[in-house]
Parts: C-alpha cells; structure tokens; sequence
C-alpha cells in the first residue's frame, strides 16, 4: 500500500511540474516527426485490427447477426423437419 501511494505521488508531481512549465526551449528535429507519424498510423493500425478481431462480436452483440452456434441449431432443426 506504501509503494501504491509513494508511486501516486511522484505521478502526480510530475503532472504538476509538466503543467507549471512556461516555455521550453527545445529543439525538434526531422526525426521527431517522423517519429510521431508513426506512432498516430501504429495506433490508427491497431484500432483496425482490434475493430476486426472483434467485429462479429459486436454484430452479435447488437443483434445483427447470429451466433455459430444458433446457425447449428436452426439448421438440424430444418433437417429433422425436412426428414418427416
């Protein structure tokens, strides 16, 4: 519990001290745009992936579409019908 609150307050004195900054004198070269190009497209990319890892779970979340598993069943349910 000491390290929980020791970490919290060195976060929250940093946030502060980030905050109270006037003006930083800094010099941003090529390579820092760059850099922060690909970091915007590595997420954008991720966010595609993860929207089609879980997009038939969202479908059947919504209600769009059905399970694999009520597909089954409707289908044995129309073979054993089709056979009387």
């Amino acid at each position: 519990m000491r390290r929980k609150s020791i970490v919290a307050i060195v976060v929250v004195g940093l946030t502060v001290n980030m905050l109270l900054v006037n003006v930083a004198y800094a010099y941003l070269d090529p390579g820092t745009g760059s850099v922060l190009i690909q970091g915007v497209l590595a997420g954008f990319a991720s966010i595609v992936i993860i929207g089609r890892l879980y997009w038939y779970r969202l479908l059947r979340l919504f209600g769009i579409r059905k399970s694999k598993n009520d597909n089954e069943q409707t289908d044995t349910s129309d073979k054993q019908d089709d056979s009387k």
